[in-house]
């Protein structure tokens, strides 16, 4: 799950797409090799500790996500796939949050990449934080310098 497969639809409604790869909720068995994008693929994925996907790696992915939609960039884009691949595995490379992020919105972005997938919330718990810090995120075109970010470089819309 990566940001290119969020769609918005107008009422501000958020759409997964591109589901090629989708499982049953439940744990299932990758065969056939790792797959996924690797800037948002979980530790677990990426260092053979596991071949299940569960809701864990897609929140690992999610928390990207939110990262991508604070600052407006891509994840390591300045970074060759080995050197992701790496960090990602020793838990030495995550996103560098800015210091203007609001504190709610790091500690979600935090828990959900954290290194062991039972620290990670799940999307129930997820989307109740969200609706808790949705009235401290301003509608759009009106005061784009607050929180999740006073990062000049939002997301395009």
């Amino acid at each position: 799950m990566s940001f290119f497969f969020f769609l918005l639809l107008e009422n501000s409604i958020l759409r997964v797409g591109d589901l090629g790869l989708s499982k049953v909720k439940c744990q299932t068995l990758i065969s056939g090799g790792v797959r996924g994008t690797l800037p948002w693929m979980a530790p677990e994925l990426l260092n053979g500790s596991s071949s299940l996907v569960s809701e864990k790696v897609d929140v690992f992915s999610f928390g990207i996500v939110l990262w991508e939609l604070l600052t407006g960039e891509e994840p390591y884009a300045e970074l060759h796939y080995g050197a992701i691949i790496g960090g990602i595995v020793s838990n030495t490379l995550r996103p560098p949050v800015p210091e203007s992020c609001d504190a709610d919105w790091k500690s979600l972005m935090e828990r959900c990449w954290s290194a062991e997938p039972a620290e990670r919330p799940n999307f129930t718990e997820i989307a109740n934080e969200l609706r808790v810090m949705q009235p401290k995120i301003p509608p759009k075109g009106q005061n784009q310098q607050s929180p999740p970010s006073a990062n000049t470089n939002q997301a395009k819309s």
